[in-house]
């Protein structure tokens, strides 16, 4: 395996263990996914979120298929490389329908597909946790990603 993909797996394995070790247990739990869809629904048609990212105008909030372990999403479109969605779908596993889950899958519609667990996606994770989540799960998420190699750079000035 190449050094570079070693390299991204381990950072992205790092950025899992931050969010397990911080906003997984913090936050909103839904037991019903209209519920959820509810929620984003809100968090999309509010002027906080179009002032960020007016791209993306709509996201559906699907269960994946029976016994899946990992959440998902997958934009509906985007016209070419580099392109950030305008319609979005967020397919979550068994047991994950809360609000770190669905903010996570949402910060990867809100980048360009390539773009993965890089700075940039936690940058963007980061300004919906401070937004959503509030000032403590937002501290402790970024004081968990800074010890990361290659996150140092994050900013902590999120309004």
């Amino acid at each position: 395996m190449p050094e570079l993909t070693v390299k991204l797996a381990a950072r992205q394995s790092a950025l899992y263990a931050a969010e397990h070790a911080t906003i997984d247990r913090l936050g909103l739990r839904w037991e019903r996914l209209a519920d959820a869809q509810a929620y984003i629904d809100t968090l999309i048609g509010s002027a906080w979120f179009f002032a960020r990212w007016p791209r993306l105008v709509r996201c559906v909030v699907e269960r994946r298929g029976a016994g899946s372990s990992w959440s998902t999403c997958e934009p509906l479109d985007s016209a070419h490389a580099g392109a950030t969605a305008t319609e979005g779908a967020i397919l979550v596993a068994d047991g994950c329908l809360t609000q770190a889950v669905v903010l996570h899958e949402l910060a990867h519609l809100l980048l360009p597909a390539d773009v993965g667990h890089e700075p940039a996606f936690a940058q963007t994770l980061l300004t919906l946790v401070r937004h959503e989540m509030g000032f403590f799960a937002f501290a402790e998420y970024y004081g968990a990603l800074r010890q990361i190699e290659g996150f140092g750079s994050l900013r902590a000035d999120y309004d």
